[in-house]
């Protein structure tokens, strides 16, 4: 096979410089691919002077999007959110999603994005649903953030807990502290009481939690 012309000289027989290089997606997958490089004895040009690379790269992520979106989909089961009934709060065609979950279809990378908050935090489609109305988007965070707490104290031995809210002109920090004892609905009923305020809040809201 002849070798191919340097396109910056038009003189030197390219030298081919086959490299393997590592892709890793948000998600935690990894893949390992070769790419092409060449060299000009001519002009010393060097590089990937064709941009074959920016192909294949590109070809190789969307294939690791499509698995990413894949798994994730697999968890909706478990989570028990229905396939259907996402498509129908997230305004997506009938059978997107199935066709994502089986990797017929590549999402773009904004809605694998979208994919990756509903994967963590479910309560998001609660909000779409209820068309993006700040006062309950904020009320099913914060009932979102109860039902974590419940579940992240459960069969401990908390004996004593506060919560409240700590604001300044653009934020509320929602905060919960514990020590060993409580009963969960203790817990439930001083969360509840310490998030009203969160609940009527306009400006933007997190939440923390010691131990």
């Amino acid at each position: 096979m002849s070798k191919r012309i340097c396109p910056v000289c038009g003189i030197g027989a390219l030298e081919k410089i086959l490299t393997s290089i590592t892709l890793s997606d948000p998600s935690g997958i990894e893949k390992t691919i070769e790419i092409s490089e060449y060299k000009c004895p001519a002009c010393e040009a060097e590089g990937d002077l064709f941009g074959e690379n920016d192909r294949v790269i590109q070809d190789e992520y969307k294939k690791m999007r499509a698995e990413a979106v894949a798994s994730m989909l697999e968890k909706f089961h478990s989570k028990k959110i229905s396939l259907s009934a996402a498509e129908r709060v997230l305004e997506l065609p009938q059978r997107t999603l199935s066709k994502w979950k089986n990797k017929s279809m590549v999402p773009s990378a904004s809605a694998a994005l979208l994919i990756r908050y509903v994967n963590l935090f479910p309560w998001l489609l609660d909000v779409a649903d209820n068309k993006f109305n700040p006062k309950n988007a904020q009320q099913m965070h914060v009932a979102a953030a109860m039902r974590d707490l419940c579940e992240m104290t459960k069969g401990s031995d908390v004996t004593s807990l506060s919560a409240g809210i700590v604001e300044n002109l653009n934020n509320a920090v929602f905060y919960v502290n514990m020590e060993k004892g409580i009963t969960q609905r203790s817990i439930m009923d001083t969360v509840t009481s310490a998030s009203t305020g969160l609940m009527v809040h306009s400006g933007a809201c997190e939440y923390s939690y010691e131990t």
